[in-house]
């Protein structure tokens, strides 16, 4: 099976069932490991994983943690990996090991004249035989297939597996639907500065579930303003055609809206990013502005969105439509 990469994303030769897919020879970049605790960017845990960091390309003039998503530089390319890429990593005594990107992170100074690429969690650095304050080249390749350790209890969506580009095709996933669900992961735990006054890095002070949606949206590629009222987007969305009832079963990167319709803020209450959609016809989102940060709610039936305690998702109102970006 052949792999590629267009736009940092993963795509596939039709041959999805042969090979081992591994760039050949692989790229040498630097690394530092990482002890830090808690989740990961994506919600999925850290502890006991084959896991590593991709790394922002770092800047003395450019320090703002959001940023890191911008350029993912383990492989060298001009995009970040997708959540939960596969990479074989080869240490300078010879250990190899097949680890999952987990987490990102801002980067710091080359290691031995290469970009510092990516963080080794624990468990990696540790398998690799690599000591705690370890810092050196390692050698790098892409692999395809099944995670090898996600927690479907964190993230449960169908497609997920960053590297499994076949899987991505299978659910007619686009380049597009793959960066926006990646780019909404990354910015998890993101929340307004100071707490309780509507600022953040997505645009003004305001209530922001709809600023945050077209942030993402527009680094992914769309071609959409930075709009501030979930029906704005239910707008943009109609004049291309590219707006769903309720009923239908929505794709990750699509936009969820709540409420009754698009007409006011009072009818159109929030906008959510679908994050995932499982087999059996749940789905999760990813919010902005919900609980002042960005938060993941679900598993649940889209008609159960607004519903909470178990089967819910705290949604403030039903969905009434979905919006996709392309």
């Amino acid at each position: 099976m052949t792999i590629t990469l267009a736009g940092g994303f993963l795509q596939a030769s039709a041959a999805c069932e042969g090979g081992s897919g591994a760039v050949p020879g692989g790229v040498v970049v630097g690394a530092t490991v990482y002890a830090g605790g808690g989740p990961g960017a994506y919600g999925a845990g850290l502890a006991g994983h084959l896991a590593f960091a991709e790394l922002g390309l770092w800047s003395q003039t450019d320090t703002d943690r959001a940023h890191a998503d911008r350029i993912g530089t383990a492989v060298g390319l001009d995009g970040p990996l997708a959540p939960f890429t596969r990479l074989e990593i080869r240490a300078p005594n010879g250990r190899a090991v097949v680890a999952e990107k987990r987490d990102v992170g801002m980067g710091g100074p080359p290691v031995d004249g290469h970009a510092r690429a990516i963080d080794l969690w624990t468990t990696t650095r540790q398998a690799l035989g690599l000591g705690a304050d370890w810092s050196g080249l390692v050698t790098v390749e892409m692999v395809p297939g099944p995670s090898v350790g996600t927690e479907l209890g964190d993230v449960p969506v169908a497609g997920q597996e960053g590297a499994n580009a076949c899987a991505a095709a299978a659910i007619g996933l686009s380049p597009a639907n793959q960066r926006i669900v990646a780019l909404a992961r990354s910015q998890l735990g993101t929340g307004e500065d100071p707490p309780g006054s509507n600022c953040t890095i997505y645009g003004p002070c305001e209530e922001w579930c709809a600023l945050f949606t077209t942030w993402v949206w527009r680094r992914a590629g769309v071609a959409i303003g930075s709009l501030g009222f979930s029906g704005a987007i239910y707008a943009w969305a109609a004049q291309r055609r590219l707006t769903y009832g309720p009923a239908v079963m929505p794709r990750p990167g699509w936009a969820a809206l709540f409420g009754s319709g698009p007409t006011d803020p009072g009818t159109s209450q929030h906008v959510a990013i679908v994050d995932s959609v499982l087999a059996n016809g749940e789905v999760t989102f990813i919010n902005g502005n919900f609980a002042g940060a960005v938060t993941r709610t679900g598993p649940c039936l889209p008609a159960r969105a607004q519903l909470a305690g178990a089967g819910g998702c705290q949604e403030p109102a039903p969905i009434y439509a979905y919006a996709a970006p392309e």
